[in-house]
């Protein structure tokens, strides 16, 4: 299903529906956060939707574009922390959306902190309408992190050679359930998915990410060729590989590196898995031109997420940029020895979310 198979009229609607998933009432006020690369039929159709509902609506657009990339502590801070009336804005609203990473923004923090809910709409409208929330999305995914802020340990292996054990709770868990019904929630159009970091320093083992595994972030790839990561200490020691991914991740983290004793780019970062059971495997080899999936490739509920980097948004105080997202497949996962996925198949029933739509639309 291509982009254009979604109309202007349906966007609209879909956009009122996400509004209403939010708890947006009449008399609200919603902030657009916008720059000059942000897509006309999204905001239009923001504005159609909060018409509808009665919502007061405006927009607050700043002339330099966001970095897309952008993931951990400056998410655009640099551009809105210099605008005090942008900031006053920001905070005088019940919801803003926003349409680029800004994760780990200042901005966004301080206006958390008062209340302010973020939506990050950052998915094409294909993505955006097979992601919808389905019932029961919020519960299973809570669950999932109050579970997972139970856990002591996390054990994951594979039949691929993945023997990795990491110990938690020092650190945050974060969720996403694809709406913004809390008050101070960030969360993002189609997200379905939980993030744990590990205790600093306290993660080893081996991971063995295989061809057909997945770069996410920054780059959109299938892995080509195996790579074997050693883990001592909660950082990466070792990266073997003989193909061209063990050359591009190797030239990733070093240069990332502020001398060549910075450990913090190879750190071990989040780590979880998506429960969205709507979405589809296939969409890297669907969007060839650039066409933007990050929330699909976070709701895989068959893939384990790991990821290296900076841990600041769980509270730790890693600041590295060098951020990579990698989902695995075929991956077990046991919590203080209870498996709760096998083979890339989530068995923990209350993780398991009933699917909503058919499993293949028209490409």
């Amino acid at each position: 299903m291509s982009a254009e198979n979604v109309t202007l009229a349906e966007l609209g609607f879909m956009f009122k529906e996400e509004l209403e998933l939010c708890q947006v009432k009449a008399g609200d006020q919603v902030v657009l956060i916008t720059d000059m690369n942000t897509r006309t039929d999204y905001v239009q159709a923001s504005y159609a939707a909060a018409d509808a509902l009665g919502v007061k609506i405006f927009e607050v657009r700043i002339g330099t574009p966001f970095n897309p990339n952008m993931i951990a502590s400056e998410g655009g801070g640099d551009t809105l922390s210099s605008l005090p009336g942008a900031i006053q804005a920001i905070e005088s609203a019940d919801l803003c959306l926003v349409f680029h990473v800004s994760l780990g923004a200042p901005w966004m923090q301080a206006a958390r902190k008062k209340g302010v809910r973020f939506l990050l709409i950052i998915d094409g409208p294909d993505e955006l309408k097979r992601l919808m929330s389905p019932p029961g999305m919020k519960e299973a995914v809570k669950y999932a992190t109050a579970l997972t802020n139970r856990t002591k340990e996390m054990h994951v292996t594979s039949a691929a050679g993945t023997d990795f054990r990491a110990r938690l709770g020092q650190l945050d868990t974060v969720c996403q359930w694809g709406y913004c019904d809390e008050p101070g929630h960030v969360d993002t159009w189609g997200g379905a998915h939980f993030s744990t970091w590990a205790n600093p320093g306290e993660s080893e083992g081996v991971i063995v990410l295989e061809p057909g595994d997945c770069w996410i972030f920054p780059y959109v790839r299938y892995f080509e060729s195996r790579v074997d990561l050693t883990i001592e200490g909660g950082f990466i020691r070792k990266i073997e590989g003989t193909g061209v991914d063990a050359r591009i991740m190797d030239q990733f983290f070093k240069g990332h590196q502020t001398d060549p004793d910075d450990l913090t780019p190879y750190a071990v970062s989040h780590l979880g898995w998506g429960l969205n059971p709507n979405s589809l495997l296939d969409q890297m080899i669907l969007h060839t031109d650039g066409h933007r999936i990050a929330s699909h490739t976070r709701a895989w509920p068959e893939a384990f997420l790991f990821s290296t980097g900076p841990d600041d948004q769980g509270g730790g105080q890693n600041r590295t940029p060098a951020h990579l997202d990698l989902p695995m497949f075929n991956c077990s996962v046991a919590y203080d020895g209870t498996p709760v996925m096998v083979n890339g198949k989530i068995v923990d029933p209350k993780m398991i979310v009933k699917q909503t739509q058919q499993k293949r639309l028209s490409a």
